[in-house]
């Protein structure tokens, strides 16, 4: 079998492998939130709504869209192409459809492509990716620093424990902004996405600038949450609960075989809400979660369809439309 072939088939298994485990842990969280309904007597003794604070969580949610955009941007200046915060916004999200596609590299690759389209070098494009994708677990593992006591304790571990779970998480977010980590991501999407992506290498303190965005990011969206969590009724304390869908979407994102995290946040989410709060209706906690997901997806479809105009409709659609022949290929 030719490699092109080995690496069709290898794509297929885990997109088939992807999609029967995300179909898994959507039955939990789905089959959770029936019978938890079901014991509460009907969905309107579960939660109340209160459209003031889902009003607050949509206004926090495109600031935290808009943070997302601009991170982006830093990322493509480091790798020394200057764009605008409008040409990063289009290129960003226009490429989010792409992380719905099982392998978690087809909204890098989208990105690539598009950014090609406003004159940025297959060096800079492939650099900045990789550069992303490290900024994201970073991210994801300082606002999940805060909730690892209370996993420890939850599992039944002691501090001592919980010390060494924290310090081994430091040494992770360091040890990924170290430049020598650039490559071996780079080598690991190049064998997933079967495209070859040219990487040169920046200094340890251009990245380390960078990190304090993206926990802002990742802030912006937990706190978002919390207020989203209270408007249907789950009484979410800002701490732990600004960190508790960030560090969902950490797991969710280096769970490779599902397409956006789809599932997989999820069940992390009810779960670390049980955690946070013991005492809340499982129902409830994924309610929430399943709310969490469409909120985001909505607010990025919305954004989307923005980014589709200011790039000029039609035009938009027929670059995505390429890039997916491209990527089909």
């Amino acid at each position: 079998m030719a490699e092109g072939q080995r690496r069709t088939v290898a794509r297929t298994l885990l997109s088939v492998i992807g999609l029967l485990l995300t179909a898994v842990a959507l039955f939990y969280v789905g089959d959770t939130f029936v019978k938890g309904t079901s014991e509460a007597g009907g969905l309107s003794n579960l939660f109340s709504f209160d459209l003031a604070l889902f009003s607050i969580s949509v206004v926090l949610l495109g600031f935290h869209l808009a943070a997302a955009a601009w991170s982006w941007k830093l990322v493509c200046g480091v790798v020394g192409a200057s764009i605008s915060f409008r040409e990063a916004f289009n290129v960003h999200f226009l490429a989010q459809v792409g992380k719905y596609i099982p392998g978690k590299v087809w909204g890098a690759v989208g990105k690539v492509g598009l950014s090609k389209k406003i004159g940025m070098s297959s060096l800079q494009t492939g650099h900045a990716l990789v550069l992303e994708s490290l900024f994201i677990i970073s991210g994801c593992l300082l606002t999940a620093i805060p909730v690892v006591p209370m996993i420890a304790i939850n599992l039944g571990f002691g501090s001592g424990v919980s010390i060494l779970v924290v310090a081994a998480a430091a040494c992770i977010i360091v040890l990924t902004a170290h430049p020598g980590a650039f490559s071996r991501l780079l080598g690991l999407i190049s064998r997933i996405s079967g495209k070859e992506i040219d990487l040169e290498e920046i200094g340890f303190t251009s990245v380390l600038r960078l990190l304090p965005v993206y926990l802002l990011v990742f802030l912006l969206q937990g706190v978002a949450f919390v207020y989203l969590a209270r408007s249907f009724g789950l009484d979410l304390p800002m701490f732990p609960g600004a960190f508790l869908l960030p560090t969902a979407v950490g797991v969710g994102f280096l769970a490779i075989f599902s397409p956006g995290g789809l599932g997989v946040r999820e069940v992390s989410l009810v779960w670390l809400i049980g955690v946070a709060l013991p005492l809340a209706e499982p129902a409830q906690a994924s309610l929430v979660s399943i709310a969490a997901r469409l909120w985001i997806t909505l607010g990025e479809a919305l954004a989307f369809v923005v980014a589709i105009s200011l790039w000029g409709g039609s035009s938009a659609l027929k670059v995505l439309r390429d890039m997916k022949n491209r990527q089909v290929k």
